[in-house]
């Protein structure tokens, strides 16, 4: 049984911890990377499973998550399926596998519109 909306900030990772197997953290609901990160740490000292997830973010918000799913148990990033458009190219998928890219920072390409 994983927190999704009762865990959205670092506050909330200890006030789920012993009603929670584990957390899944969205990025857009923590605040980015560095939040999302210190949330994993704080939930791994804790003994929980973390997941990772996302809402409708486009390329450039999978591919931000994506830097941390080596630290996580799961990976929830369609969020670029359910777009008719997406305005970047960042990681790709294969059988389940992330694809990182070679580009630099985050490991993306902003199209112009």
């Amino acid at each position: 049984l994983f927190a999704d909306e009762s865990c959205v900030a670092e506050a909330d990772v200890e006030k789920c911890h012993n009603h929670f197997h584990g957390i899944n953290i969205k990025l857009t609901k923590c605040s980015g990377i560095t939040p999302a990160r210190r949330m994993i740490t704080q939930a791994r000292a804790l003994g929980m499973k973390i997941m990772l997830g996302c809402m409708n973010e486009t390329s450039i918000g999978t591919t931000a998550i994506a830097q941390l799913a080596p630290l996580t148990d799961y990976v929830d990033m369609d969020g670029p399926l359910l777009l008719a458009e997406d305005i970047a190219t960042g990681v790709s998928f294969d059988n389940g596998k992330i694809l990182y890219t070679d580009l630099p920072g985050l490991g993306l390409e902003v199209h112009r519109f």
